[in-house]
């Protein structure tokens, strides 16, 4: 655990090694079969669910198992995306999906769809929040959820739900989904709606899997429609206001934990190229023994160990609220955005530096360096990406009206 210095408190170690031990075991072997096949991918996420990690996050007031820090947790992403992206994706999404609902202490929400999640068998989440048309306007926090095009309207005791949601993972296969949707467009952050709709629901229907270059199928990304979808009233996290506040730090909350899914990928792309690099010569000498090659491993270390400290460093003020404030407060925000785009920045440095220093290697399966390049790719670009994350980071030291 020495790679996470002080930041790691010592009764999170026993659970670092865990999940460390069992990506090494579990998930490096078959790690091609992953980009393969869902079976594959569902064999490994069952053992994880076996091990707990579905419920890691969830209250333990229905079974879960309470995360012991924000620090805790940024690593125990940054282990599993070490080993695959999408699964990560998949074993965090529960906490993702149900934070909103925890923090608002929605009882009927969390009783009747996240408790399960809190059992040895498999369950699957969605959140659902960019749009055809927009985008990731929905998550630009200037737009203040003006660009929302998926309307729910009020009737009686129901919420009638119409609309199109784009490139949500676990799109088709979850059985709960997220709706980031506005009761009138025109109201703002009052008008934003975070509402709960179960699969088989009548009216929610899907599009075709999209064809991936990276996590193609450890998460599964389709279009959503909702036609006059009907849903309970209560199904809502919270109501005006809050909810865009809830939705504000899921967000934050899920920008931080995209920092640490990146430098997983660097942490394994700097395993695979120190290893090559020992085993292959010239002139005699394994080439990370020439000057040239070690200056190129150096920069990837350190762009890795900055990022990580960076990650960390923000997860510590997650867990000091009374000093930081609220995750989806702008100050807060910003520093989880920021933290993000570092990381996404130096895993493309790292990424490409591994390309350099292996050759035609670099990009041949079998040695997994072009599979982290595809993966990583959609982290930098998932929820907003890095253009829209720089303004957000700006935004916090000097407010955007």
């Amino acid at each position: 655990m020495e790679r996470y210095g002080t930041f790691l408190p010592e009764e999170s170690k026993a659970l670092l090694t865990s999940v460390r031990n069992f990506v090494d075991r579990e998930i490096m072997p078959v790690r091609m079969q992953l980009d393969e096949s869902r079976e594959a991918c569902e064999e490994v996420i069952g053992k994880l669910v076996k091990l707990g990690m579905q419920r890691y996050g969830l209250s333990p007031k229905y079974g879960g198992t309470p995360i012991g820090s924000t620090v805790e947790y940024t690593a125990v992403c940054e282990e599993l995306a070490r080993g695959d992206s999408g699964i990560a994706t998949e074993m965090t999404c529960p906490e993702w999906l149900f934070g909103p609902a925890m923090r608002a202490r929605n009882k009927i929400v969390l009783e009747k769809f996240m408790q399960p999640f809190c059992s040895d068998e498999r369950h699957t989440a969605c959140l659902a929040l960019s749009e055809p048309a927009g985008g990731c306007n929905g998550e630009d926090p200037s737009q203040h959820g003006s660009a929302l095009r998926t309307i729910a309207r009020l009737e009686g005791d129901e919420w009638v739900i119409n609309g199109t949601k784009r490139w949500p993972g676990g799109a088709s296969v979850a059985e709960i989904y997220g709706v980031l949707c506005t009761t009138d467009p025109s109201q703002g952050d009052e008008g934003v709606a975070l509402i709960y709709v179960p699969d088989g629901t009548p009216g929610l229907t899907f599009g075709k899997p999209e064809n991936k270059m990276g996590m193609r199928y450890s998460d599964v990304n389709a279009d959503i429609y909702l036609d006059n979808v009907r849903v309970p009233k209560e199904y809502r996290a919270s109501g005006p206001g809050e909810d865009w506040k809830l939705f504000r730090a899921a967000l934050s909350f899920g920008r931080l934990c995209s920092a640490a899914f990146a430098i997983g990928n660097a942490q394994a792309v700097l395993e695979i190229v120190i290893d090559y690099t020992a085993n292959r010569f010239y002139k005699g000498k394994a080439v990370r023994e020439h000057s040239l090659q070690a200056a190129m491993i150096a920069d990837m270390a350190i762009g890795i160990e900055s990022a990580r400290a960076y990650y960390l460093s923000v997860a510590s003020m997650f867990d000091a609220k009374g000093a930081f404030g609220d995750p989806g407060g702008q100050y807060l925000a910003g520093k989880a955005t920021g933290a993000k785009v570092y990381a996404c920045d130096v895993t493309e440095m790292v990424c490409n530096r591994a390309m350099e220093l292996m050759g035609a290697y670099g990009y041949c399966k079998e040695y997994h360096v072009e599979k982290y390049l595809r993966d990583f790719k959609i982290i930098q670009l998932w929820e907003g990406g890095g253009q829209l994350g720089r303004l957000e980071a700006a935004m916090s030291y000097y407010p955007v009206p």
